[in-house]
């Protein structure tokens, strides 16, 4: 049976069973002034009908913002560098602005439409076999001893299609098996490494030819421009 990228997302979460349509403990974290975007409706339906919600915050590394605010905008081309340097095994397609298609090997498959953004968030709505997702990333960058950081905020609100499967994610709520925080933490992980050697991570995909050319020497260019740092044991910021 085909698992969906929806289930995956909702058993890698540390998930609180939050009732459904109790609104009033849940962190309203997309601008009330978005509730007009076309999709608005379909993202309240999610968020306020959600069986389960789950946060991942703090997750920090070093990174120069407009390198990684390159790869959340295609994520089609950093799923292709992902998966070149072995950092992830998904296949992620455009379909339109803003919109992909991700699989896996293992018959996993979503819809990933991402409905908003802007300087510090990224709003995707999700659509699996089994049901919907709304996944919420928030960043912000700062500087540190003269190295820059990113942390990264992630949030997921799950509804699914029928109560049984709300009873499997009661039963399987603590697996660690996050497919859809797999998509932002190899863009955490390329923009690391492309901060701590631009010339030689650019190199590294010049020797890809199934990466796409027009972004890559898009991207090329915008790591000739990014200083240089020398790469050390860990990504936490210093205290």
């Amino acid at each position: 049976m085909r698992r969906a990228l929806l289930l995956t997302l909702v058993l890698s979460f540390t998930l609180s069973p939050w009732k459904q349509g109790d609104t009033a403990q849940r962190p309203w974290i997309i601008p009330d002034s978005f509730f007009h975007h076309p999709t608005s409706h379909e993202l309240r339906e999610v968020i306020e009908g959600a069986a389960y919600v789950g946060e991942r915050k703090g997750v920090a590394f070093r990174g120069d913002r407009v390198v990684y605010e390159y790869l959340l905008n295609h994520l089609d081309f950093a799923s292709q560098i992902a998966r070149a340097l072995g950092l992830s095994d998904y296949v992620i397609k455009q379909t339109g602005t803003g919109s992909y298609e991700a699989t896996t090997p293992r018959g996993g498959w979503a819809l990933l439409n991402v409905v908003y953004a802007d300087r510090e968030k990224r709003v995707v709505l999700a659509q699996g076999k089994y049901g919907r997702a709304v996944v919420v990333l928030q960043y912000n960058s700062f500087d540190r001893r003269g190295e820059s950081y990113i942390v990264n905020n992630l949030y997921g609100y799950v509804q699914a299609d029928n109560p049984i499967l709300n009873v499997l994610l009661a039963l399987f709520g603590g697996t660690v098996h996050d497919r859809i925080e797999q998509v932002f933490t190899s863009v955490a992980e390329l923009s690391e490494q492309a901060y701590e050697a631009p010339n030689s991570f650019s190199d590294a995909l010049l020797a890809h030819p199934e990466i796409q050319t027009g972004h890559l020497l898009e991207f090329a260019e915008i790591l000739r421009k990014a200083p240089l740092h020398e790469p050390r044991a860990n990504s936490f910021p210093p205290s």
